[in-house]
């Protein structure tokens, strides 16, 4: 088996997944608010070579809202949205 690569463009908001050098999957993302980043409690996304140790949110429902790394039991619509304007919205799996 080949090794197993995740890739995230943070221009294009994509993951791609790849196996050796063939491209298996792509996947729309949402990196941080505040952009690149390597500092320690900036809230940006470091930027580098890093290991998946934990996934979050096995089981649950696409959208499903995440608030601490835990579920809140809401799905994601405008709706929603509308009535948590400030909310930092993170949704279905967090890797």
């Amino acid at each position: 088996m080949s090794e197993r690569l995740i890739r995230v463009s943070l221009a294009t908001q994509r993951l791609e997944l790849l196996e050796g050098s063939e491209l298996m999957a792509t996947y729309p993302v949402s990196t941080a608010r505040n952009g690149p980043g390597e500092r320690q409690g900036s809230g940006c996304t470091p930027r580098g070579w890093h290991r998946i140790r934990i996934r979050i949110g096995a089981g649950q429902p696409v959208n499903a809202v995440f608030v601490g790394r835990r579920p809140t039991g809401e799905i994601y619509h405008p709706d929603l949205a509308a009535r948590h304007p400030q909310r930092d919205w993170i949704l279905t799996r967090i890797l």
